[in-house]
């Protein structure tokens, strides 16, 4: 099965993929490893920065590597990426030479992007369009989905105390007939709606607005949807919003680095002479795979391979 498939798969049974942040390699084993105690598709993903933390060809012989160890469905996303070049450098990862004979595993077999989201939201709208067709293009010459956005979801993937200003919020609320109009021009497979959601955790979260969520989903009939900013999203909300919009995808990133770091400063004031890396992360990684159980429990995607 390929990325349609699944997506194909989550809308016609209700449920939802879990798309998780890797920010470094004890997030992306404890994805990995709460993937595989749930016996769920999941998908990993890297925004520009982290692409630029581990570089693109390491992160797909990573994840080719974890397909092979893991036996799950491990699919690849480059998240949020505002320029033409970065996504199709990462459409074309699969393809560049392999350097060397002697790889253990040629570039043919290896594993690829599935998707690519182009985030054109700070652009204006033909420029949006005009950018993001480029990359559907070049994507889907090559097999791989992409995902748009029109309007610049509110926050930051980290902790907030300050209380979010909703009026901000709402200004940047998808409208449906404009959605509409952007899949129509670009020819996108999946969607970033708007309703409510923001990136990070605040003090008290915005309500997802679901009557809006239903006429986003009626008005792109064919097009999957996601659901970003996945954290600090009430269960209950969540769930809805996938009953409601047929949500295929939810991002979650913050609560991942809000687990890591709080269990790696635990275990480093419980052995401040300890300077073996890995003797550490154990617990660490427990902590993590944790918060992807709950979140892959809540989007119904557990027992789905």
């Amino acid at each position: 099965m390929n990325l349609k498939d699944y997506f194909e798969k989550a809308r016609k049974e209700n449920f939802a993929i879990g798309a998780f942040n890797v920010d470094n390699l004890d997030i992306f084993k404890a994805i990995c490893s709460a993937a595989q105690k749930k016996r769920s598709p999941v998908m990993v993903e890297f925004s520009p920065g982290e692409v630029g933390y581990f570089g693109l060809d390491n992160i797909v012989d990573l994840v080719a590597n974890a397909r092979d160890f893991y036996q799950i469905p491990i699919l690849l996303n480059l998240d949020h990426a505002r320029k033409v070049e970065d996504c199709v450098a990462a459409i074309e990862s699969a393809n560049s030479d392999p350097g060397s004979e002697m790889k253990l595993r040629s570039r043919i077999d290896r594993a690829r992007f599935d998707l690519v989201h182009f985030d054109g939201s700070e652009l204006e709208i033909a420029e949006n369009i005009s950018e993001c067709k480029k990359v559907v293009e070049a994507a889907h010459a090559k097999g791989v989905l992409v995902e748009g956005e029109i309007d610049r979801i509110s926050g930051t993937s980290e902790v907030h105390s300050e209380e979010i200003d909703l009026a901000v919020v709402k200004n940047s609320y998808t409208d449906p007939q404009r959605a509409a109009e952007f899949v129509a021009e670009t020819g996108v497979d999946i969607f970033a709606a708007i309703f409510g959601n923001v990136h990070g955790t605040f003090p008290i979260q915005p309500d997802l607005d679901f009557d809006l969520l239903g006429k986003i989903r009626l008005a792109l009939p064919n097009t999957f949807l996601s659901l970003h900013g996945g954290s600090g999203i009430p269960a209950d909300q969540v769930k809805e919003a996938i009953k409601v919009g047929k949500i295929v995808k939810v991002n979650v990133n913050t609560e991942l680095r809000i687990a890591f770091r709080d269990a790696i400063s635990e275990k480093m004031q419980e052995s401040p002479e300890e300077v073996t890396y890995y003797k550490l992360t154990p617990d660490v990684v427990e902590s993590v795979m944790a918060v992807v159980e709950g979140k892959i429990d809540v989007f119904g995607s557990a027992g789905r391979i």
